[in-house]
């Protein structure tokens, strides 16, 4: 005769929490997911940049270029104010999208803190 295992009702409610716990990382993913998706190439107002510009970063991305990268990163971060009072629209969007390319070539970038502890001082 064989003995048939069944779990204790503590092993029963250990497995239900573990599930749940699965089930709520994965949402937290999927909405990580979704609220960086925000910054896609939609929301970027690609009519004020020069045409070539959306072609040149994904060129750059595919290729793992990180150094072009890098230099749209600078920029747009440089020519945001002055794009901003031509067009109306800060380069938010398109350095979002710059960054979103960075991290899909797999770039290493800089952080605040990293610049400011090259530079000696304490980011805040």
């Amino acid at each position: 005769m064989t003995a048939m295992y069944t779990p204790s009702p503590a092993r029963k409610v250990i497995r239900i929490r573990r599930a749940g716990c699965i089930r709520l990382a994965v949402a937290a993913v999927v909405v990580t997911l979704l609220a960086s998706a925000c910054d896609s190439a939609e929301q970027v107002p690609w009519p004020t940049y020069s045409t070539q510009l959306q072609q040149q970063i994904d060129s750059a991305a595919a290729t793992g270029n990180c150094v072009a990268l890098a230099g749209y990163l600078a920029a747009a971060k440089a020519t945001s104010t002055v794009h901003e009072k031509a067009t109306g629209f800060p380069n938010d969007a398109l350095e979002a999208y710059i960054q979103g390319a960075q991290a899909a070539a797999g770039c290493r970038t800089v952080s605040a803190n990293e610049k400011a502890k090259d530079n000696g001082q304490v980011a805040r």
